[in-house]
């Protein structure tokens, strides 16, 4: 099982829906799957890091939606309002937005049914950490010893890594900005008509004290 990650979120603009999300997707064969986004995105190459954001890549959108609806078994997304946060995820009136990030990931992960693998190999965008390096390996570290706890017998690799070294962390990142727009109140025809599976979930941590 092969798993990638991207977050999206709006912390600062406050005409719009504030919200912190994880999204990507899940398949159990990375390879037809990168031989065919390597042929798509052949075009673009020298020409900048290819990005959900960009308006330059936008055609890449649809054929990155379409390539997981033939090769990916899952859309993945999990969704938080920051308003319906609780407070307890708050220190001195500012988002923990790491401990937020990990119990987003451990309500998502719980939804994969990971005990049906002998190995799951998990790869998140990087991003910036509050401690820098040191928290990005704290971090790791302490979400795979969470999954080694959940899920024994699973054989877990996970990696944190810039799009630089994955190309299909490039299609993670379509995704994501697909379902950023979506909650930003935008019609998305990408995602309309998609044959593949998507476990969504939305607002998991309201109410709780954490996971």
């Amino acid at each position: 099982m092969y798993i990638y990650l991207d977050e999206s979120y709006n912390l600062k603009d406050r005409a719009k829906p504030q919200f912190i999300s994880i999204n990507g997707f899940k398949t159990v064969d990375i390879k037809p799957l990168w031989k065919q986004w390597k042929i798509c995105r052949r075009k673009y190459l020298g020409k900048a890091r290819i990005h959900g954001t960009d308006r330059y890549f936008e055609d890449l959108r649809p054929k990155a939606l379409r390539l997981l609806d033939q090769y990916g078994e899952a859309l993945l997304t999990v969704f938080q309002i920051v308003q319906e946060i609780p407070a307890n995820y708050f220190l001195k009136n500012k988002l923990e937005f790491d401990r937020i990030y990990f119990d987003l990931m451990k309500v998502l992960f719980s939804k994969l049914n990971l005990l049906e693998y002998r190995k799951a190999v998990i790869i998140l965008d990087d991003r910036k950490y509050k401690f820098g390096i040191l928290g990005k390996e704290q971090f790791k570290r302490n979400f795979v010893e969470y999954l080694e706890r959940q899920y024994q017998g699973v054989i877990f690799d996970f990696k944190i890594q810039p799009s630089s070294t994955d190309i299909l962390i490039e299609v993670a990142d379509f995704v994501s900005n697909s379902f950023y727009k979506q909650y930003l109140g935008y019609k998305m025809e990408a995602l309309d008509g998609l044959k593949s599976k998507t476990i969504q979930i939305k607002n998991p941590l309201t109410g709780s004290r954490g996971w």
